[in-house]
């Protein structure tokens, strides 16, 4: 028998695929069936696979054969995205640039070819990658953000949202990335916990000496640009009396800050007032007299109310404003008029505007300036160590910095009505991630677009710098109208930066904004423009919305973010019909997988050791939106079911004949698979409702306990070489059409193994991945029921065995059986020969009253009789002979001549049961008395009887 060789079968069906291209005839095979809208969502073309995006494409692949078998026309196309700081990081790395002034000197458009190299080598890389898995899409022809086409797509939604009054132009506070010099957006933040020092402060109160407003900030940088103190309206204040001086905090925090703190428990709480009594409170900002920027405002530097941002979890009470650096500051600022102002330049540095003393200094680095510079004034209360978790950039993990930055944006919170309404239509699996999704969209704000970087799909909008007034553009071909552009052109920066238009207002020139989209505009509109939408109307109206779409979390805030908003703006609907979620994988230890941590594990390293198809076997099984730690012992385990279905096959391929027609008489056992595997194709609409693991989990239990452990043992002699029953022909007609039903079922889940065990055995279609999937057209027999009890049964009686330490192989008299109801006993009747057999046993009595005590199964209690020791012997001996043809690695086929020598009395035994011994031995002729070409000894019960045995030519 040939073993399992993962590795060879897959390089040698792989070849197969590729010789006689069954890919592309599988495609054809479906082409005028209905169409199934798959996309896939892109990932970043910036290096090599590993584990967790290996599952997310072999779960993507395994739905997709899935679909086609089930007749559908499957769009397969994959996607890479190519763009933005995902790209332009690796880039920056490999050419040692640390910045953008970096960048400018090189040459913009060197880095942008640098930047298209690049990412069309990880498309190449991924794509054989990814190919590698078994993930049969087309990667021939995938779509990609940086084509033209692809950047006309998004222009054409920039476009749509502009008409239809989203876009706009704005200034407040947004997160920034000091080093990639941009803004970022709420898909584009990653958190950290940090650990840094947090100040309590003293603002001198206007009109009352020694009295002190005391606030408390994790963010000192933004001190500069403070011009208001929150309180709650409703909250106790108190005035404390400590050290000669007032200070003014929270009621309910003041001892905690008076002993922690100021560390002293000699102070006094003097009176306490609601918090809106201190509403106007003015004071005076200790750094006003060192920042040009706090000068000269009005309205500034007083105490306003909120109470949506003052809370007690830490702090004072009073909560320091900076409308200029964070989007609750900026809130409360604009409703109590406070003024506006950010002193800090997009590349983290303060400008001249926050003092001669700061100015050039990076933002974070000031924080322990500034803080000297108020112990200097008096006016530090105190430091503390605290950790919290503070914002990244998702690239280069650069902390964030909440900057006033003009921008473009999308109008978002206007919608958010309607965005609900299009999510509850979105059939979601599982059903809490639509939930998870609306939470999301609970909290979402306007969408900043722009970016100021280099290598990205263009900002479509053109500005005229004599009157102000601006283009939008949503193609080419407006572009060539409205511009100096006749020929076709690169739309990526420089050369589109190199394109004016005529001001049709005032005739001067119009020059484009030099920004590019943010990466994630690139991806929300891909299941149109991925479809060369709006030039190929038809194909759009064939296919949109998509069926179908599988991604992990973080694209909640990600990808399907930005499809529904994307989508919204062009079509007012959702883009998706159904979305399956699927987790994280994890390490053993359940942490993230790292390059840093050294824990990542390739798909590469599962493919050489146990092959494609069992890691595919092993991803698959998961309920795929629980994270899963990644275990070894677990992947050998779906090896050795795998090494099972390999064994069925090979047995199946020695032992039977094709058998066209369907045998008339069927036993009991052969009804009883058959029903069972009507009842795992009923389990098809698992995998229909997106749960393809509970498919993959049933399909697994019926290929090891059904099929291999319970159905093989039974009918395997009724296929033995020498044996000609009149139900040898049911038995092999049942073997082949289970097997073949078997193997269609699971070729989605592992393409190799079926295949070959397919292309062998089969061969109807040309490949497995051509048939049509099942269908379950079969009552449910009763005898499911029955064969459950019968199972219950035969283990019951199995721990009966244990419990009088008699061997499984050792033949007993009588089994005895005490059932509860009269049902059960015709139920056990109507399959004993089945229990005879997976029993060992001679005879099955049902009696009222057990001879002995008993052992209880699932309906009932039984004992055992008496082990028939003459024919345990022949089993040892058969079992004994049949352990050193292996050894001496004969094939079933090989016929021997085997000897035996023992005493008188078992010599007698055995020529009675000769040709007994014969058939169980594969022997053709036997000797008994001597003993030639000696094997072995076998002692059984004081007996000793030993056996040799020689090929017969």
């Amino acid at each position: 028998m040939i073993p399992y060789n993962p590795q060879e079968l897959e390089k040698a069906v792989t070849d197969f695929w590729n010789r006689e291209k069954i890919y592309e005839k599988t495609k054809a095979n479906r082409n005028k069936a209905k169409r199934f809208y798959f996309i896939d969502g892109p990932p970043y073309a910036s290096g090599n696979i590993h584990i967790g995006t290996a599952f997310n494409k072999i779960l993507k692949d395994a739905y997709i054969r899935f679909w086609r078998m089930q007749g559908f026309n499957v769009w397969d196309q994959p996607g890479f995205d190519t763009h933005g700081t995902p790209i332009e990081t690796k880039v920056e790395k490999l050419l040692g640039f640390k910045n953008k002034k970096d960048i400018e000197e090189y040459g913009v458009d060197k880095f942008v070819k640098k930047c298209r190299e690049f990412a069309t080598k990880y498309i190449n890389t991924m794509s054989q990658e990814f190919a590698n898995t078994g993930v049969w899409m087309d990667w021939k022809n995938p779509y990609l953000t940086l084509k033209n086409e692809y950047i006309e797509g998004a222009w054409f939604t920039f476009k749509k949202a502009y008409e239809k009054g989203f876009l706009y132009k704005g200034s407040y506070p947004v997160h920034t990335c000091s080093r990639c010099e941009t803004v970022v957006s709420f898909n584009e933040i990653e958190h950290k916990t940090i650990f840094e020092k947090s100040v309590y402060l003293k603002f001198p109160v206007k009109g009352r000496e020694k009295t002190y407003l005391v606030i408390w900030t994790t963010t000192p940088w933004t001190l500069p640009a403070n011009t208001g103190v929150m309180v709650h309206p409703d909250y106790d204040y108190a005035f404390v009396e400590v050290g000669g001086e007032t200070l003014i905090v929270a009621a309910e925090l003041a001892d905690k800050i008076m002993t922690e703190q100021v560390e002293t428990g000699n102070y006094k709480i003097k009176k306490k007032v609601k918090g809106k009594t201190l509403e106007n409170m003015m004071y005076d900002h200790p750094l006003k007299d060192l920042v040009p920027a706090l000068q000269n405002l009005e309205n500034a530097h007083r105490v306003v109310l909120s109470a949506r941002y003052v809370n007690l979890e830490a702090g004072t009470g009073l909560v320091h404003t900076a409308p200029g650096h964070g989007t609750e500051d900026f809130v409360v600022g604009k409703e109590k008029k406070l003024p506006v102002i950010s002193p800090v330049k997009i590349d983290g540095t303060f400008t001249p505007e926050a003092g001669k003393w700061l100015a050039g200094k990076y933002a974070k680095d000031a924080d322990w300036i500034i803080v000297e510079k108020l112990r200097e004034k008096g006016m530090l209360v105190a430091t503390e160590d605290v950790s919290h978790e503070y914002p990244i950039c998702w690239r280069c993990k650069t902390p964030l910095l909440f900057i006033n930055v003009p921008q473009w944006f999308f109008k978002v919170k206007s919608i958010k009505k309607q965005l609900f309404k299009e999510n509850s239509k979105v059939n979601w699996n599982p059903k809490w991630a639509g939930q998870r999704f609306a939470d999301w969209l609970d909290n979402i704000g306007d969408w900043p677009i722009s970016r100021q970087r280099y290598w990205g799909t263009p900002l479509p909008i053109w500005e005229c710098s004599s009157c102000s007034h601006i283009e939008v553009l949503g193609s080419f071909e407006e572009l060539k109208e409205k511009s100096n552009v006749k020929n076709n052109i690169d739309l990526h920066k420089p050369e589109i930066d190199a394109v004016f238009l005529d001001c049709p207002k005032c005739k001067s020139k119009m020059k484009r904004v030099p920004d590019v989209l943010d990466v994630w505009f690139d991806a929300g509109v891909s299941s149109w423009a991925s479809l060369d939408y709006p030039k190929n109307k038809k194909l759009f109206d064939e296919m949109w919305p998509t069926d179908l779409q599988i991604e992990g979390p973080d694209q909640f805030r990600g990808w399907w973010n930005s499809q529904l908003l994307a989508s919204y703006f062009t079509f007012d609907r959702a883009p998706y019909q159904s979305i399956l979620l699927h987790g994280m994988i994890m390490d053993a230890k359940g942490a993230k997988m790292s390059k840093s941590i050294g824990n990542i594990v390739s798909p590469n390293d599962v493919i050489e050791k146990y092959g494609r198809d069992v890691m595919r076997f092993y991803l698959l099984g998961f309920a795929p939106w629980s994270n899963f730690y990644f275990q070894w012992e677990e992947v050998k385990e779906k090896h050795r079911t795998l090494n099972v279905l390999w064994n069925i096959y090979m047995f199946v391929k020695t032992y039977t004949k094709p058998v066209k027609e369907k045998p008339s008489k069927l036993n009991p056992e052969d009804k009883w698979i058959l029903s069972r595997l009507n009842t795992l194709l009923e389990k098809t609409e698992d995998a229909k409702k997106m749960n393809l693991h509970s498919f993959v989990k049933e399909t697994e239990d019926f290929l090891l306990n059904d099929f291999s452990r319970w159905y093989i043992k039974i009918i395997r002699d009724r296929v033995s070489i020498d044996y000609n029953g009149n139900d040898r022909q049911a038995a092999e007609w049942i073997l082949q059409n289970v097997l073949k039903e078997l193997t269609i079922l699971l070729a989605p889940i592992i393409p190799y193994i079926t295949e070959e065990i397919y292309k062998d055995l089969f061969k109807d279609k040309e490949s497995v991945h051509m048939e049509d999937w099942p269908k379950a057209n079969r009552p449910k027999e009763k005898i499911e029921e029955a064969m459950e009890i019968v199972k219950s049964l035969v283990e019951a009686s199995a721990a009966a065995r244990q419990e009088k330490k008699i061997k499984l192989r050792w033949p007993v008299s009588t089994l005895y059986i005490k059932s509860k109801k009269k049902e059960i006993d015709e139920s056990i009747k109507s399959l004993e020969n089945v229990v005879k057999f997976m029993a060992n046993v001679k005879n099955v009595e049902f009696v009222n009253k057990l001879p002995e005590k008993g052992l209880e199964f699932s309906v009932g209690t039984l004992c055992l009789g008496e082990v028939l020791m003459e024919d345990a012997m022949i089993r040892e001996l058969v079992r004994n002979v049949q352990v050193h043809r292996k050894q001496n690695k004969l094939l079933v086929s090989d016929k021997i001549h085997v000897f035996f020598k023992s005493d008188t009395d078992t010599e007698k035994m055995l020529n009675q049961r000769k040709q007994e011994l014969l058939q169980g031995v594969g022997a053709k002729e036997a000797t008994i008395g001597d003993v030639k070409h000696k094997k072995g000894d076998l002692e059984f019960e004081g007996k000793k009887i030993a056996f040799g045995f020689e090929m017969m030519k």
